[in-house]
């Protein structure tokens, strides 16, 4: 290698290291005019299209890179990582295994391996990596970081915070692990904190937009909508391409003439180095602004554009769905419920809101937190969690859902007990506990073993509207059966025959609300609801729109305004586009006719519900 060579490609580094991956990139060509096989000039050119997330190219470029020189660890390693950024993490391992058998401590390598398998959802073998790299270096802030981030995947916040904290505590400066941390807090309840974190992160660094766009989500689920616009703005004009706060903002506030926000978010989908997610995420933007200004057809062309382009989830399979309902309905009979009777915790605090998303669920959980006497923790997983922990608590169990058969009154008891001290720790002991969960209406038979002085509210929604709140709503959480209208028809069905088997042979009451009540019928539907949970009346369950606690699912705007009929028979306005749907309901499909609104109501903002 010569010496103009060799300074060139210390140069090309020095850019890359200045953030100047152009002129890296300009200077890895001409090294490579010369000499086409020169393993370092390659590695260094895939590092600027790595850098510039050009994933593919870098791949290109670094595989060539290790054909002409395989004894160097730190290009296997990279290699590594640019296929796992490229979401191929077996071709990562592989690469990641190599540059181990180069050199066995290697912490960047046993660091990529555990994130590979953290990838491929290999969690008991990614955690034993995370340690394994801790005892090589327990000093590697980086392990602690992601390990953290892992836990707080599992909802193992308590784990999650400490971990972050040792990140935090290593490595100060260490951006990523501060707002994974604020993250963790929001998530842990602790919000004030978790608010602190990103006002810090902004006061020393004003041009971070991603601290704007998160402290707006924490203030926007209390309620704090002026100043969660406000930061969301600021976040824009720091970067005006930030999809997610382009998204925020357009379900914070409903848009009334957004000519520049159209004109800018359609430019963006033409950028060249927009990703398939950040599409998503703009179509459905331009979708909530079209539905806000009466654009029908455009919305929904922007929704149709935004479900088609969504693959976060694989495809929805009905066949399958329907099947797990049969096995639901045969799994818990009368005969299991007889024999049965007196098993799970004798707690009467737990309250569950179910029904389909979009369904109202939110609203009536905010409703019963108006209560002094209700905590309304939100969306738990802690069910599901439960029932999928039957066969660790039961040897050789049966798989869900016929793993109720193997429950015993003891083990029923000690999961029921341990959903009461999970929400004990939430709620701090309020007489009732609101668990809004709406896809917790597939465990109401497990819920009855675990918990049968549980109550059980049915939210339920004109199916046409429900399905197409579904469609136009891009959720956290992946639901296949949500991007697709003849979908969203055959899960409805699934949800209709299931609950109506739970009506017939539950042990517990279900008291069905129907959301176009809660509308119409508020003061009226509302005094059902806390009667249903044995509570005396409160006026405050009227004033849901001032509560100060968060709110985090899709609803967190429409709950914070005051009640209007408009969200009802919204479906009509998308009739000509929504024959699938129609079609794939058949019997399901039943019409709601709108009642007359108050006229002190006339020309507010909709209150759509989850």
């Amino acid at each position: 290698m010569t010496t103009s060579i060799e300074t060139s490609l210390v140069k090309s580094m020095q850019f890359i290291s200045a953030g100047k991956f152009g002129d890296a990139e300009a200077l890895c060509g001409e090294i490579l005019e010369k000499q086409p096989n020169n393993a370092e000039a390659l590695h260094t050119l895939g590092l600027t299209h790595y850098m510039t997330r050009r994933y593919d190219q870098a791949i290109e470029h670094m595989s060539r890179a290790v054909q002409f020189d395989d004894s160097n660890p730190q290009f296997f390693c990279n290699l590594g990582e640019s296929f796992r950024r490229a979401k191929k993490p077996d071709e990562a391992i592989e690469m990641f295994e190599k540059a181990l058998a180069l050199k066995p401590e290697y912490l960047l390598a046993h660091l990529g391996m555990a994130n590979s398998l953290r990838d491929l959802g290999r969690r008991p073998e990614a955690i034993a990596r995370y340690r394994l790299t801790l005892a090589l270096n327990p000093s590697f802030a980086e392990a602690y970081f992601y390990l953290g981030s892992m836990f707080l995947e599992q909802d193992r916040k308590t784990d999650a915070i400490a971990l972050l904290r040792k990140a935090m505590a290593l490595k100060p400066t260490y951006r990523e692990a501060r707002i994974a941390l604020a993250n963790a807090l929001d998530n842990d309840g602790q919000i004030e904190e978790a608010k602190e974190a990103y006002r810090q992160l902004i006061k020393e660094n004003k041009n971070f937009a991603g601290a704007y766009n998160n402290l707006a989500n924490i203030l926007k689920s209390q309620g704090e909508m002026d100043e969660a616009v406000s930061l969301y703005e600021e976040a824009l004009k720091i970067n005006p391409s930030n999809v997610q706060a382009h998204y925020n903002l357009s379900r914070t506030r409903k848009a009334k003439s957004d000519h520049k926000e159209i004109a800018r978010l359609e430019s963006m989908l033409e950028a060249p180095d927009i990703s398939k997610p950040e599409k998503v995420n703009i179509h459905f933007s331009l979708g909530k602004i079209y539905d806000d200004l009466g654009r029908h057809d455009d919305a929904f062309k922007q929704y149709l554009e935004g479900n088609t382009l969504d693959e976060r989830a694989s495809p929805f399979n009905p066949k399958a769905h329907k099947a797990l309902v049969e096995r639901l309905k045969r799994v818990f009979n009368k005969q299991r419920f007889a024999r049965c009777q007196g098993f799970g915790s004798e707690s009467k605090a737990p309250v569950f809101v179910v029904g389909l998303p979009r369904s109202g669920t939110t609203l009536i959980e905010q409703v019963l937190a108006g209560h002094p006497d209700v905590f309304g923790a939100g969306e738990l997983d802690q069910i599901s969690r439960l029932i999928n922990a039957i066969p660790a608590e039961i040897s050789g169990s049966a798989p869900y859902p016929e793993s109720a058969g193997d429950l015993d009154a003891v083990t029923a008891c000690r999961l029921g007990e341990s959903y009461i001290t999970y929400t004990k720790g939430l709620s701090g002991g309020s007489l009732r506990t609101v668990d809004k969960m709406p896809a917790n209406f597939m465990h109401l038979g497990f819920i009855s073993l675990m918990l049968p002085n549980a109550r059980i509210i049915h939210s339920r929604r004109q199916p046409m509207d429900s399905c197409l709140s579904c469609y136009f709503q891009h959720f956290t959480t992946p639901m296949p059966f949500s991007n697709d209208l003849k979908s969203l028809g055959q899960y409805y069905q699934g949800y209709e025959n299931i609950m109506d088997h739970w009506r017939k042979m539950l042990p517990l009451e279900i008291l069905d609300v129907q959301y176009e009540d809660m509308i119409f019928k508020h003061e009226e539907t509302c005094r059902r609801i806390v009667d249903f949970c044995g509570l005396e009346w409160d006026k405050a369950c009227l004033q849901f729109q001032k509560s100060k606690q968060a709110v985090k699912t899709a609803s967190s705007w429409q709950v914070r305004q005051p009640l209007y009929g408009t969200s009802v028979a919204r479906w009509r306005k998308y009739e000509r586009s929504l024959a699938p749907l129609k079609k794939s309901l058949g019997g399901a499909f039943y019409e709601i006719a709108a009642e007359p609104v108050a006229a002190k109501s006339q020309g507010k903002p909709e209150s759509n519900p989850r």
